[in-house]
């Protein structure tokens, strides 16, 4: 009878251990982040210090985040399957050499999933500041994930139809020629997107797509307009990651302007509904300066207005609240041409 109960209480334990590692949150969301180079210190708009990237890493090993691959977090939100707690996906994009050098590495030592996303045409051209089909072969085969990233990197919208199709049709053959397979996640380069490229890309038979604009995902999000915390020497101190990690999602819907590239309306007008019950002030802030009124339409419709032209490329536009001392982000990014 004593051994029963001594086993029963082994299993027990044991289950409780499990359990308590995956919390599953209360709301379904979670946190992405985007890096590009590493230890390359004379590209500071697109480059994380080595001492900044060490600082993520011990954040993320000492307070219990649960580091999950992009496809399976993906894949429960499409699913509406709970996550646990304090979910984070790491991304890096372009396939830079310090990639390979630098932060594989360090991800590798502390057991971390990540995902790269490939332009083709720069790996295959063998320059020296890109990773080799090797090498991303080699990273590919002990389990890292590769994303499709085009083939040269294109600002997408100022191009026509044929050139979206020959930018993902080459590069899926260079990757089924060089990994054996065409990754299925896609990565719009610079984060920038319209309402056509959007489509096209669905077309594609792709599973999600993501931007560049910070935010938080959550069940009921546009799956291929995934935000993503982009995080560089300026914007990449510890506590803006465990700030960015610790985050909850500004849950909205019925978003217009429904095409983000600016056209004839300038500036537009932001609008967006609440999906959850917000008491709290919400405050959007854009980049390059710019300021905005905005107004509260009923209990859930807000409208933004921008009070100067945007300037020509992408300008953000930061939505966040303090809700019951849990802070909320929607984040969106416009195009000027």
């Amino acid at each position: 009878m004593k051994k029963k109960f001594f086993n029963f209480s082994i299993s027990f334990f044991i289950l409780f251990l499990f359990f308590s590692k995956f919390v599953f949150a209360k709301e379904n969301s979670a946190a992405f982040f985007v890096y590009h180079r590493f230890g390359e210190k004379t590209f500071p708009s697109t480059n994380i210090t080595i001492r900044q990237f060490k600082s993520h890493i011990n954040e993320i090993k000492k307070n219990n985040y649960n580091v999950l691959s992009i496809t399976e977090i993906v894949d429960h939100l499409i699913n509406k399957k709970p996550l646990p707690e304090k979910t984070i996906g790491l991304t890096i994009d372009d396939a830079f050499k310090s990639v390979y050098k630098k932060a594989w590495p360090l991800l590798k030592e502390s057991g971390l999933p990540f995902t790269i996303f490939v332009s083709t045409g720069h790996v295959s051209s063998r320059s020296k500041s890109y990773m080799t089909w090797e090498e991303i072969k080699e990273l590919s085969d002990s389990g890292v994930s590769i994303g499709h990233h085009t083939v040269n990197h294109p600002h997408l919208v100022n191009k026509s139809i044929d050139v979206w199709e020959d930018e993902i049709e080459n590069a899926n053959n260079a990757f089924q020629e060089n990994l054996g397979y065409v990754p299925d996640i896609f990565s719009y380069p610079y984060g920038e997107y319209n309402l056509q490229i959007k489509d096209f890309i669905k077309e594609k038979k792709f599973k999600a797509a993501f931007g560049q604009q910070s935010g938080i995902a959550f069940n009921e999000i546009d799956i291929f307009e995934l935000p993503r915390f982009s995080l560089n020497e300026q914007y990449g101190s510890v506590e803006r990651f465990k700030f960015a990690a610790n985050s909850k999602p500004l849950a909205v819907k019925e978003i217009t302007p429904r095409d983000l590239v600016i056209k004839d309306v300038n500036p537009p007008l932001l609008g967006f509904t609440l999906i959850n019950d917000i008491k709290s002030k919400i405050t959007c802030y854009p980049s390059h300066k710019l300021t905005t009124t905005m107004t509260r339409l009923g209990e859930k419709r807000f409208e933004v207005r921008f009070n100067n032209e945007f300037p020509k490329g992408r300008t953000r536009v930061n939505c966040t609240t303090n809700d019951n001392n849990e802070w909320r982000w929607f984040g969106i990014q416009f195009f000027r041409p």
